[in-house]
């Protein structure tokens, strides 16, 4: 395999960690929001605060499908309630400009916590959106699953603190069988409805060293990270119509499994399926090249963390990220290719601020704090052509 194929390993929306599931009959943790949106001037936000409100916490995202399609349910519900000692909280770890955004194409009811950093979803082990938290007005989760499943009944008890009949299965990871799981697994199956699997397509959730999965991802993303090319440089034969093929649900399970090792095993996976005929065309591409600043020492931290966390566009606290991190939020950022030749290994953490408004921005912030840079040049890097693929028969 060449080596520039492996210059920008492609990584998940999200740099996943083991979290907690939020316990039944517990005490729900803190909410650690930095703004709380459409809530009255002056009013204490925190759950202490709220004690003798029972509340709904909803955790979504602005590109969450399946979090727009329950909006009008949770608004109905939030005004048939409106009223009663019932909160419901909508949170989201997204930049408040972008949600404000949002929220004039697709209003919410009740108030919108901006949970910067992840704190929040993290201390309730959210690993799928949208998931719904339900908080009794002691302070005490009574229930966690889809809000699909919410209903007026469930409330009502929720409110008399009864026992609440709430699916749970969703925003968790589906088991793709029995307990106990898998040591090793292969799938690739034609995406199941989000309301079997409780993630939006276009979902990647998982354990780290353990499970990668996707949901409801169409062949182009599925390719990429097998084949380690991004999406806009992989090429195909005419006639192979990519659009109207449905999206695909897959999982790679395996004992102490590496990034290197996920994409080998999805590779092998994907080229058994469809029986792919592909090659590696090398051109000269317009490339961004991140590098270490002349005269300098870079100012990366190394991380003594076993799990990976990021934060906010624009302002964010990293722990435990790889060069190839940084590589991957530089060509998100600027939405240009981006070759690391560094020479790094390793993980590290840092801080990282930049205006969000101007992509461009990136750069300057990359050189003035973190003591590396971007610099414009060409580089042979490789297209992946698709000569032929075959779309199996399901049974």
């Amino acid at each position: 395999m060449s080596d520039l194929l492996r210059l920008v390993p492609l990584m998940s929306v999200a740099a996943l960690s083991v979290w907690a599931d939020p316990q039944i009959g517990a005490a729900a943790p803190p909410l650690s929001l930095s703004r709380v949106l459409q809530a009255p001037d002056g009013q204490a936000t925190s759950l202490t605060a709220l004690r003798g409100q029972a509340v709904v916490i909803e955790f979504w995202a602005t590109w969450c499908t399946g979090c727009r399609e329950q909006i009008a349910h949770l608004n109905a519900l939030e005004q048939r309630f409106r009223g009663r000692p019932l909160r419901f909280l909508s949170i989201t770890d997204e930049d408040p400009e972008l949600v404000s955004r949002f929220l004039k194409d697709y209003p919410i009811s009740g108030w919108i916590g901006i949970d910067a950093g992840g704190k929040t979803v993290q201390d309730y082990g959210i690993v799928g959106w949208p998931t719904t938290v339900l908080v009794d007005a002691a302070g005490i989760v009574q229930g966690a699953g889809n809000a699909s499943e919410l209903s007026a009944p469930i409330l009502e008890a929720l409110l008399a603190r009864q026992p609440v009949a709430f699916n749970r299965t969703a925003g968790k990871t589906v088991k793709l069988q029995s307990v106990p799981e898998p040591l090793f697994q292969l799938m690739l199956r034609p995406a199941a409805p989000v309301s079997i699997t409780g993630y939006s397509p276009g979902a990647v959730s998982g354990v780290r060293g353990k499970k990668w999965e996707a949901w409801g991802v169409p062949m182009s993303m599925l390719l990429a990270e097998a084949y380690g090319v991004p999406e806009d440089r992989i090429e195909r034969a005419a006639g192979i119509d990519w659009e109207r093929r449905a999206g695909f649900d897959a999982s790679v399970s395996a004992p102490e499994l590496t990034d290197i090792g996920r994409t080998d095993l999805l590779l092998r996976l994907v080229e058994t399926t469809f029986k792919i005929s592909a090659r590696r065309v090398p051109r000269e591409t317009d490339v961004l090249v991140l590098e270490s600043s002349e005269g300098q020492t870079h100012r990366l931290r190394p991380s003594s963390s076993s799990s990976s966390r990021w934060g906010v566009p624009g302002n964010i606290t990293v722990t435990a990220a790889p060069i190839a991190g940084i590589v991957a939020l530089a060509s998100r950022t600027t939405g240009k290719m981006v070759v690391d030749e560094t020479g790094l290994a390793g993980r590290y953490d840092f801080e990282l601020r930049w205006d969000t408004r101007d992509p461009n921005s990136i750069s300057q912030a990359i050189h003035s704090q973190l003591g590396l840079r971007l610099s414009a040049k060409r580089r042979f890097v490789d297209h992946l052509v698709i000569d032929s693929l075959t779309m199996p028969v399901v049974w």
